[in-house]
């Protein structure tokens, strides 16, 4: 499953011209399966986290939603004053901290697909180096993926589960001032069962400089990973592309290759496996990929990695772009930002597209039913597509809001 995303969708100054359809956030008198707004982020008694709340991650029935807060008003006795993980049972309307044994602010979640495992890097005060645990929900077991997977590696970030939480993927890094040019970052898949660690990401071509691996997401068996591999020298203006290692055979796949082989002229980001393997997501500055690309701005791809059909998430408006694709896991539901192009504030908002009749609704819709006042993050879906999840500081997501802090939102579609 994708780990939760590390950035916010920022002012991109995407747009999107589609035909929305009805996404009012009804009070609660509503009929069940009408679209609705929930605010996860907290307190036992309903009022909001008194701190920022962001990177939400899924389950894939939705039941459960993972997170990363700095609010300290979510559960009892959180009395560490840094950032920590939640999990948020969408079904009971009840909130649990996880990784309470371990010090350090969370930078990072990645929830399993089946809700039972929770990833979570965090910064250990003890070395100021940043390490991925791996929490068991039911049991509460706690481990410690080893990030010493090479020499001179002793950092862990950006965790990514498979659904049953037996792989994990995570970005190692060096501390310490590295040598040689393979040194930024690199991808590696550990098998929690056996212990074994399977390097991801390739080792740079020579004359490449200050390579890195980044931004990993796992299929559901855990067999392919996705990443986004950095070549900033010599590189101009393609320094970055999204790359997929099958595991089982070594097969390395670069998803943002034009099919006609031509030379890429943009960067490409934020790469997204879907959960059976055969998809890849990210978007791109590149206008070489598919026919007709005149936007000059970001696009979500979907790369049909048995066929190498490539397919661009387009907008009715030509000067329009989406970003930040993620595709439920039956593959018919693609999550995505964009904003108005005559907004000068660039406010991102989130929609959900069913890739299979084409409709697109608003999934960050104010309790009007009209667009967001302020911008959002990344959304993740669920299997269905039915609960999209992601992170604002709009007041207006919810009745009764304010501008303080940013929440994280669910969106019930249907």
């Amino acid at each position: 499953m994708t780990s939760t995303r590390r950035v916010t969708s920022g002012a991109l100054g995407v747009a999107l011209a589609v035909t929305l359809g009805a996404a009012a956030a009804l009070p609660a008198t509503a009929a069940p399966g009408a679209p609705r707004t929930e605010r996860a982020s907290v307190a036992p008694d309903g009022t909001g986290g008194n701190g920022p709340s962001g990177g939400p991650s899924p389950s894939f029935d939705g039941s459960r939603l993972a997170f990363v807060s700095s609010a300290d008003n979510l559960v009892a006795g959180d009395t560490d004053g840094t950032a920590d993980a939640f999990v948020r049972d969408l079904r009971t309307g009840t909130t649990r901290m996880a990784g309470r044994s371990v010090d350090g602010s969370v930078d990072d979640v990645a929830l399993s697909g089946d809700g039972r495992h929770l990833a979570f890097s965090a910064t250990d005060p003890a070395d100021g180096r940043s390490h991925v645990w791996v929490e068991d929900l039911t049991t509460g077991a706690l481990q410690r993926i080893e990030d010493t997977v090479a020499p001179g590696y002793d950092t862990g970030r950006q965790p990514a589960l498979s659904a049953d939480g037996r792989y994990v993927a995570f970005v190692a890094q060096q501390s310490a001032l590295p040598e040689g040019e393979d040194r930024w970052g690199r991808v590696y898949r550990v098998d929690r069962a056996s212990g074994e660690a399977v390097r991801i990401s390739q080792a740079p071509s020579a004359g490449d400089r200050k390579t890195a691996a980044a931004n990993p997401s796992l299929s559901a068996d855990g067999k392919r990973v996705a990443y986004q591999f950095f070549v900033p020298h010599p590189a101009s203006g393609d320094w970055s592309d999204a790359w997929v290692r099958d595991v089982p055979s070594g097969e390395l796949i670069q998803a943002d290759r034009a099919p006609d082989g031509r030379a890429s002229d943009g960067q490409t980001e934020f790469p997204q496996i879907s959960a059976d393997g055969r998809y890849a997501v990210f978007n791109s500055l590149d206008a070489q990929l598919t026919p007709g690309d005149t936007n000059k701005g970001h696009n979500v791809f979907v790369r049909d990695l048995k066929t190498g059909q490539l397919r661009r998430i387009d907008a009715a408006d030509p000067a329009a772009s989406t970003a930040f694709g993620q595709l439920s896991a039956d593959n018919r539901y693609l999550a995505f930002v964009s904003a108005d192009p005559d907004d000068t504030d660039r406010t991102d908002r989130a929609y959900v597209r069913d890739l299979r009749t084409g409709r697109t609704v608003l999934a960050s819709a104010d309790v009007q039913g009209g667009p967001n006042d302020r911008s959002v993050s990344a959304p993740v879906l669920d299997r269905h597509g039915r609960t999209v999840a992601f992170a604002s500081s709009s007041p207006d997501l919810v009745p009764g809001d304010a501008y303080d802090t940013s929440h994280v939102y669910v969106r019930h579609t249907r």
